[in-house]
């Protein structure tokens, strides 16, 4: 338990120091992913998590990371975390695989991916969503990465549009 905390301050304050560095007015986000293939939790990297990343960190969102693909704190925890790492706003995502072994070498990807966006403020619902997609008939094409850094596109799209929507 001492060993979690001393994780989570040490988190929380290179969290802190990078804020602090923000220019003034950005918007700032708190992301925590899970990203899961038929139940059990996906080793890095993330696919989800990078088209989220870097589809808003690209429309000038300050994303501050929580590491790996562990159980989420609670809403009130999360928006607490957000605060002291100066975060406006909390992005829950999580995705689940489903894989389904075509030969060989063809692997079926499905996802299925809800997202909420809270106020760290006050932990009131921003918004929320999700998306599906798959690599049907185009297995040979579109692995995991790219499946998930679509999917994680389209996520990134609908949260900019709520931020900017409520002005922050």
């Amino acid at each position: 338990m001492r060993r979690m905390n001393l994780r989570l301050l040490l988190f929380l304050a290179i969290i802190a120091s990078l804020a602090m560095a923000a220019p003034a007015g950005a918007q700032t986000v708190l992301l925590l992913v899970r990203e899961n293939v038929d139940s059990t939790a996906l080793p890095p990297p993330f696919p989800v998590r990078e088209g989220v990343s870097d589809a808003l960190f690209n429309a000038g969102v300050i994303i501050l990371d929580a590491p790996g693909s562990a159980s989420m704190p609670g809403a009130a925890e999360a928006a607490r975390i957000a605060r002291a790492a100066g975060a406006e706003a909390v992005l829950e995502v999580t995705t689940v695989y489903a894989d389904t072994k075509l030969g060989t070498d063809l692997l079926r990807i499905s996802a299925r991916t809800t997202w909420s966006i809270l106020d760290a403020s006050n932990n009131r619902l921003i918004g929320s969503g999700a998306e599906e997609g798959t690599n049907l008939d185009r297995e040979k094409d579109v692995n995991r990465l790219a499946l998930g850094g679509e999917i994680g596109r389209k996520v990134a799209q609908e949260v900019k549009q709520l931020l900017d929507k409520r002005g922050s």
